[in-house]
């Protein structure tokens, strides 16, 4: 009788890169607060690639497992939710892109020990296209928002609110607001609509 082969470890890698992904989140705040602001726009592209990279690999090896399905979602929205705030704080990002990515990535946290832990409600993502988009201005955003930090170090006389970072930012972030505000609107009535148990799956 065969033995069946031990799983490769590679097919880990994808929960590796969610979870470097949150251990990112405290190193980018600790580098942006004592300026550091180099480091800081590396350690978020690294964090970003992650994102991409976790979700390619999975699909294209077949290396799914519960622990990803939930790890990667989770990863991706504390990601963003403690990233925004810091990005608000050092640059021109808009106070209501800020508060409707908080408040959006903040409802979608609450499905895991809502849905999953209390309700024990089975529910399915499928996001469309909306969505997707609203979550790539997010970490455009992001990346504006660090390097116009790295613009700032560089150059001593850097007038945020007038240059060309800051000038993408507010558009980019202003776009946000647009996209923010429709995922909230399509969401909400989801979610309720999954708690009911008349609907299970998030679009």
């Amino acid at each position: 009788m065969t033995e069946n082969p031990a799983p490769s470890i590679w097919r880990y890698l994808p929960n590796a890169l969610s979870t470097l992904r949150i251990l990112l989140i405290p190193l980018i705040i600790w580098l942006s607060l004592t300026e550091r602001a180099e480091e800081a726009l590396a350690a978020f592209i690294i964090g970003a690639l992650t994102d991409f990279l976790d979700g390619q690999l999975a699909r294209r090896f077949h290396w799914h497992s519960q622990v990803g399905a939930l790890l990667d979602p989770v990863a991706d929205k504390l990601f963003v939710l403690c990233l925004m705030p810091l990005v608000w704080h050092l640059s021109s990002v808009l106070t209501l892109f800020v508060w409707l990515v908080v408040i959006r990535y903040a409802l979608q946290l609450s499905v895991f020990p809502v849905l999953m832990g209390w309700l024990k409600r089975p529910f399915k993502v499928a996001p469309k296209l909306v969505p997707k988009f609203a979550t790539a201005v997010a970490f455009l955003v992001l990346g504006l928002g660090f390097a116009q930090q790295v613009a700032m170090e560089w150059t001593p006389h850097y007038a945020p609110s007038g240059n060309f970072f800051g000038q993408s930012i507010m558009a980019v972030s202003a776009i946000g607001c647009l996209l923010e505000t429709w995922v909230l609107v399509t969401f909400l009535p989801r979610y309720f609509q999954i708690i009911v148990g008349t609907h299970d799956t998030f679009e």
